[in-house]
């Protein structure tokens, strides 16, 4: 019984590691631009299916996080800090004194077919900040109104 459960735990370990695979930003790419054509397919009853759908294997695992368009910039959806969840986050800075939410804003606005936005984030577990690149767009809603998806990478894990 013990050789089984050690054999089903050695294979579950191998899986994961396969299955986080090389960290890729196209993957970063497709899984937000897909995210898009949801919400602006779904509009506001994609919050229902929140936040599985947001997450995913990229490097490990990896998740989606939409804010919306407004002055103040808000959290409408972050799979992992639900904390932020309808918070201002428009003036939210990184270690190096950068307003990441309020770059992304402008960046997707700026760039229609989304862009890559540079910062510092803190890796889970981990005390400083690292180094990541996030991949942010536009997504139109079946009303008019705008929501930004966005998801990164570490730049350290990117093969």
């Amino acid at each position: 019984m013990k050789q089984a459960l050690l054999a089903m735990s050695c294979a579950l370990l191998m899986t994961s590691a396969m299955a986080a695979g090389p960290c890729s930003k196209k993957i970063v790419e497709e899984k937000v631009n897909d995210m898009c054509k949801q919400i602006s397919a779904k509009g506001e009853a994609i919050k229902s299916e929140w936040p599985q759908s947001l997450l995913f294997s990229n490097c490990g695992d990896n998740y989606i996080w939409v804010q919306d368009t407004s002055e103040e910039i808000k959290m409408v959806m972050h799979p992992i800090k639900q904390r932020l969840i309808g918070q201002p986050i428009g003036k939210q800075l990184d270690e190096n004194k950068f307003a990441l939410f309020a770059e992304f804003d402008k960046a997707a606005k700026a760039k229609p077919a989304g862009a890559w936005v540079d910062y510092v984030w803190t890796k889970p577990g981990a005390e400083k900040a690292t180094a990541k690149t996030s991949f942010v767009k536009m997504c139109k809603l079946p009303d008019g109104s705008n929501w930004i998806a966005g998801s990164g990478v570490w730049k350290e894990d990117i093969k």
